[in-house]
């Protein structure tokens, strides 16, 4: 199992300027850890009315630029988004871009994918649909794999129509940069096991947070989900293909919990950095966390 670092939890009610993305890589790389993901929010509205499970929009840096930087400080690590809000991108231009990233690392980015649920306004002031955001997501799924594997393209769909077209440069990974799916409904695992290439659920330790409803742990959940997209994959003809599971846990998990999701199933697990105001805090919070898990 790869162990990995996620970006620190932002509080947005107490919010703090992120650290470097690029440092906080080159030390994760350097103590040994295998992946680093970071999530994704663009501005935060002011007075839109929040609601549980969400309190606010925190402030974090462009995980894409983020993951240039990352990527190019660096030999070996890989770098994820965990998650970026699709609704909010453009799939041909985002196609581009983890194209460039990918070719460019040796295929070191993986290209994790979500809708968001922390604010309707967020998604609608860059142009997305908040109630058609997962269709809109899929469709982009598609269009960049087909970007991504064919010399001719074209698409016609609810929210594209895009003539024959070429895209390069085309990522390093074949077939493509895989595709994560963040979220926790049999629908995610549907769409997972149908159009994408991996599963990059959350939870609280070895806990499902409370909110969402499901009457299992996090490693049985995860045993779950394999399961599910598996089946799903196998109703949609993918036979034999393989998906990965990375699980994102709390800063305060455990080297047991982490054992636990190794034993459900997981193939990548990241541990959540504590509050960071600086490079040298970032420095002794990943060397104390290699000394705990690596």
């Amino acid at each position: 199992m790869k162990l990995g670092l996620s970006r620190p939890y932002g509080d947005p009610g107490f919010p703090i300027p992120d650290v470097d993305m690029g440092a906080v890589c080159v030390i994760a790389e350097e103590c040994g850890f295998d992946w680093v993901t970071y999530g994704h929010h663009t501005v935060r509205p002011l007075d839109e009315p929040v609601k549980p499970p969400h309190f606010g929009v925190p402030y974090y840096q462009d995980p894409l630029i983020g993951a240039a930087r990352a990527l190019a400080m660096t030999k070996t690590i890989e770098v994820s988004t965990g998650v970026l809000i699709m609704p909010m991108q453009h799939p041909v231009v985002l196609a581009k871009q983890v194209g460039t990233l990918d070719q460019y690392s040796g295929g070191r980015f993986a290209l994790g994918l979500g809708t968001g649920g922390a604010s309707r306004l967020e998604i609608e002031i860059t142009g997305g649909s908040f109630e058609r955001r997962w269709e809109y997501t899929m469709e982009s799924v598609q269009i960049m794999k087909g970007l991504w594997t064919q010399d001719r393209f074209e698409f016609k769909g609810e929210f594209f129509d895009i003539p024959p077209v070429c895209l390069a440069p085309r990522p390093a990974r074949q077939p493509h940069t895989p595709i994560w799916l963040g979220g926790y409904a049999d629908t995610v695992l549907k769409r997972v096991g149908e159009h994408c290439n991996g599963w990059v659920p959350a939870y609280e330790g070895l806990e499902i947070f409370p909110f969402l409803g499901i009457p299992m742990s996090g490693p049985e959940h995860v045993t779950y989900g394999r399961a599910k997209i598996e089946q799903f994959a196998r109703d949609a003809g993918r036979v034999g293909e393989k998906f990965e599971i990375g699980v994102i846990l709390s800063s305060d998990s455990t080297p047991e919990h982490a054992k636990h999701y190794e034993q459900a199933g997981a193939d990548r697990l990241a541990i959540t950095l504590p509050e960071i105001a600086s490079v040298a805090e970032a420095r002794e919070a990943i060397e104390k966390l290699a000394k705990q898990f690596l």
